[in-house]
């Protein structure tokens, strides 16, 4: 990752005006104006190639502006030339359909978006001192940025559901590749198999049962996605009995994500005697059965949520816990 000594939120600031000129982000000559503090921030290197460059700069500035309050995302988004009602044209064209859309004179929507500019660059600023790797944006086409799990464990056959908000990472993205394990014991006898149904966001095309334990999902979209925007879609999983299925719930990224939580609900008349968080170990690690330091509680009804933030790809996080008869 390129390195800049003695970058300042100042510099950032500068460097997004200078981006926003002309028709911003879809300007041709876009790669030879961003500056050190973006590439930082972005994990631009010096052997991307001017799309590559495009493709991390909208995925970066396109996250890091929902996070900004309505009006100032709107600014921000409309000043770069990332929003949908305002991305033709040159800068004055898109200050006065600003001005426009807040009902103001185009010096207020200038302020505004210095405004935008000014928390943008501390959004940027902080990304770019945490030295993110470079190739952190999943090379197959998004990301997720949020997921959502629920898990029943107090039913016969457990039933896993998962909300999530992804991000196109390409344009024209159109179909999504999904997979479940569900390791079990290898004396159980072969038969049943990982299903899956759409609740919404999407539907199932093919699937690929890659082995007994592990299955694909080929998801076609209902429409395709552009390089940065958002999509929700959930997902509901079965496999087979809960007597067959070994003691624990992970999630292992392949690819980015930002949030992950879960849920599980267990049986609250015959619960678990111990269970413990998994917080980051490499994949399979956990399988050794030693009970970690972070201890959990069931509540009343036989549920534990968790939260996990900024995953590490390749590394395990769920729970983990020891049956009444183990």
């Amino acid at each position: 990752m390129t390195k800049v000594v003695g970058v300042q939120i100042a510099d950032v600031v500068s460097e997004l005006k200078e981006i926003r000129r002309g028709r911003g982000v879809r300007s041709d000559d876009l790669h030879t104006r961003v500056g050190g503090a973006l590439r930082m921030a972005c994990g631009i290197t010096g052997m991307d190639d001017p799309a590559l460059v495009r493709r991390k700069l909208v995925l970066q500035l396109t996250h890091l502006s929902a996070r900004l309050p309505t009006d100032l995302q709107t600014a921000a988004l409309a000043a770069l030339g990332l929003h949908k009602e305002a991305d033709g044209g040159f800068l004055d064209q898109r200050i006065d359909w600003l001005a426009t859309r807040f009902d103001r004179d185009p010096r207020t929507a200038r302020r505004r978006v210095d405004s935008a500019f000014q928390l943008l660059a501390e959004l940027l600023y902080d990304v770019g001192m945490r030295d993110r790797k470079a190739g952190s944006y999943s090379p197959d086409g998004w990301y997720v940025e949020s997921l959502h799990a629920a898990l029943r464990l107090d039913l016969d056959t457990p039933t896993l559901t998962e909300q999530r908000q992804i991000v196109a990472a390409v344009d024209e993205l159109d179909e999504l590749v999904l997979s479940l394990s569900a390791p079990r014991d290898q004396a159980m006898p072969e038969g049943q198999v990982i299903r899956a149904e759409i609740a919404y966001g999407g539907e199932i095309v093919e699937e690929q049962r890659v082995s007994s334990s592990h299955t694909r999902f080929i998801v076609r979209l209902p429409s395709p996605l552009s390089l940065g925007q958002r999509h929700d879609y959930s997902i509901k999983f079965t496999s087979y009995p809960r007597s067959w299925m070994r003691p624990y719930y992970v999630f292992t990224p392949l690819r980015r994500c930002e949030d992950f939580s879960v849920r599980v609900r267990f049986d609250p008349a015959n619960p678990p005697t111990q269970v413990w968080r998994i917080s980051g170990l490499p994949a399979k690690a956990f399988e050794d059965f030693v009970p970690g330091e972070e201890q959990l509680k069931i509540d009343r009804v036989g549920d534990i949520a968790l939260e996990f933030h900024d995953l590490q790809q390749g590394l395990s996080y769920g729970l983990q816990w020891r049956e009444p008869n183990g």
